[in-house]
């Protein structure tokens, strides 16, 4: 519900800190709220 959408949000705004850009932020957020994590495998 609303408060799983706005614990994602709230994840997103501590990973994002240091983004440049609106931009990288977004796709973070896009990232974050379809459950991957963002990371490229190695």
């Amino acid at each position: 519900g609303t408060e799983a959408i706005n614990g994602l949000i709230e994840l997103a705004r501590r990973v994002a800190r240091g983004f440049r850009n609106r931009e990288n932020y977004r796709l973070r957020m896009l990232l974050i709220g379809g459950g991957l994590d963002g990371h490229l495998p190695t």
